[in-house]
Formats: structure tokens, C-alpha cells, sequence
């Protein structure tokens, strides 16, 4: 048996693969990604080099690539990517992998769409495209998940390395409250789905408490150490080119990542409990208890080579 893990590199994928492949069921892992950058590569070979088992990477160029990787393997775990700014949508990848997925048998195909890795004006598509999926694709399971924190956290993560480096962050918030997700949970959720669990299903996966955006950047202050202080606001040219603005002189400044990330910030909105199948998820971490219990590390060992070309970062 065989698993397509769509859209490897990022984060929250990476703790997906490191489930299949500790499970020991797939003969072969395939992880496929448009790999952009070098960066994108490096971070996936790192993470990999943790792991055990038969676990190939494979890059998607264009259509007949993605064509040809589905063929290989007949389980499907589609991801949403974290490239921001290197798409002009992130439905159009999904799109196509459902296409040339619904005329075969597939034993799993799902997808994952975290609130992170959102393009803003796509917030809501996900569910539009669910349902015009399980059309075809009966067994089709969609997982939809609030902000995630924890190891394979994209939000956290990029939220404690901007503090532990001195860098400004850019804090516009909407005063909307979250219910983040611990990833370890998230992972347990997809393994749940890859055993066969909620066939054709649309999933939120969210945590039991609500918490806004600034409580969060001093859940994580705390846990990096006394000495570290989030810098919110405090970029003189910031205040000018705000990178929520995403115009063309801020493309320049602003690093994509950073800009998603306090786009993200301004503009979120809470994840409603309608419109879904299930609100799946017991027994989660809470996110307060993990910050207090667990000190965090920034790896900076990978420096993104791509963000060294942006004037502020």
C-alpha cells in the first residue's frame, strides 16, 4: 500500500508524514511538491532525514507531472501549501488533483486546509469545493482546521521566530478570538482519516478554547524565555508600508510568509461550527497548559535563502 502525501514541505504536512511513516503500513511514501525554492527542498529533506521507511520526493512542474505522480499511489493526502505569494490561488492544485482523481479507486483521498495557510481573499472556498468534490469523489474527506500551534505549527512557529530574532511584528487585530488546535491532535485526526475513519465526511478540527491573537504572542514570549519580548508595532517604515497592504513596494520589503502572517492577524474571522459534518477532536492539548509545560525552540539552522532578499524580512 501506498500514500500521495500532496504538498509535503510545509509544516503541518511534515507531522502528517511523520504518522504514515511511523505507522508502518505503507510499502511507500510519495511526497510531492511544486518545491519552489531550495529552502522548500532542504526543509523536507531535514525533516526526512528523521524518518524510516521507503519515503520519495517527487516535484510537480506542471499537469502531467501531477497526472503522473497520482498514478502511483492509491491513498491521497492533499495539504494546502504555505507558498503565498508564488501562487495566484491556492484552490487551482486542489482542483486539479480531484479531477484526475475521480474516475479511479482510491482507498483514501482526503485533503487538509488549514486557516493558516489561507490566500485571504480564498477563505471561503474550501467548502465550496468540498462539496463539488464528494460529487465525484464519494469517500472524499475534507478537514478543515483553526490555527494550529505546537512543533509543526506554520503560525506559531513564524510568530516565535520573528520574537526570538527582535523583529517588528505588525499587529492589526480584528479582536476575533480563536480556538487553536494542537498539531499532535491534528495529527491523530489525519491518522484517524488515513485508517479509514469519516469516509466522505467534511471535518473542523479547532480546540475547546477560545483565545485571541495577542494572548497567544504572550503564551509564546513566556515559553521562548524572560528575556524575549514581542516587538509589536515598532517599525518605523511599517507604520508607512503596512505588509498587510501587499502592495508592490511592500512585496520588496516583506518576506511572503510575513506578510500571510499578519494578514492573517487582521483579517481572521472565527471558524463557525456549521456547515460541517463533525467538530472532530477529543481530549486536546490546551494551549495555555502546552505553553507553560514546554519551552519554545526556533530552529535556526534553516534560514529561508528566499527571505534574505527582502529588506526587512
Amino acid at each position: 500500500m501506498s500514500l500521495l502525501l500532496l504538498n509535503a514541505s510545509n509544516r503541518i504536512a511534515q507531522g502528517f508524514l511523520k504518522v504514515a511513516a511511523e505507522s508502518g503500513k505503507y510499502e511507500k511514501i510519495i511526497c510531492a511538491d511544486i518545491f519552489p525554492t531550495y529552502f522548500t527542498v532542504q526543509r523536507l529533506l531535514k525533516f526526512k532525514s528523521s524518518l524510516s521507511g521507503n519515503i520519495e520526493l517527487f516535484k510537480i512542474g506542471d499537469r502531467q507531472d501531477l497526472h503522473d505522480v497520482i498514478k502511483q499511489a492509491n491513498n491521497i493526502l492533499y495539504v494546502s501549501h504555505d507558498y503565498t505569494q508564488l501562487t495566484a490561488s491556492k484552490k487551482n492544485l486542489l482542483v486539479a488533483t480531484l479531477d484526475l482523481v475521480k474516475n479511479k479507486n482510491y482507498k483514501t483521498v482526503a485533503y487538509v486546509a488549514p486557516v493558516e495557510h489561507d490566500h485571504q481573499e480564498e477563505i471561503d472556498e474550501w467548502r465550496h469545493l468540498e462539496v463539488e468534490g464528494r460529487r465525484f469523489i464519494p469517500q472524499l474527506v475534507g478537514i478543515r482546521s483553526d490555527i494550529t500551534f505546537g512543533p509543526q505549527s506554520t503560525f506559531t512557529n513564524k510568530l516565535a521566530s520573528r520574537i526570538y530574532n527582535g523583529q517588528s511584528i505588525y499587529f492589526q487585530s480584528t479582536g476575533q478570538s480563536c480556538a487553536p488546535i494542537f498539531t499532535g491532535d491534528l495529527d491523530q485526526i489525519v491518522a484517524q482519516v488515513l485508517a479509514g475513519s469519516h469516509a466522505g465526511k467534511l471535518l473542523l478540527a479547532k480546540g475547546h478554547k477560545h483565545i485571541d491573537f495577542k494572548s497567544i504572542i504572550h503564551l509564546i514570549e513566556d515559553s521562548l524565555g524572560t528575556t524575549y519580548k514581542a516587538k509589536l508595532n515598532q517599525s518605523f517604515i511599517e507604520k508607512i508600508i503596512h505588509p498587510t497592504n501587499n502592495c508592490i513596494i511592500g512585496q520588496q520589503l516583506y518576506c511572503p510568509s510575513y506578510i500571510n502572517l499578519t494578514q492573517l492577524i487582521a483579517n481572521y474571522k472565527a471558524l463557525e461550527n456549521t456547515g460541517y459534518d463533525q467538530v472532530v477532536g477529543d481530549k486536546l492539548v490546551d494551549i495555555e497548559e502546552y505553553h507553560k509545560n514546554n519551552k519554545t525552540i526556533v530552529d535556526q539552522s534553516l534560514k529561508a535563502d528566499y527571505q534574505l532578499s527582502y529588506l526587512i524580512g
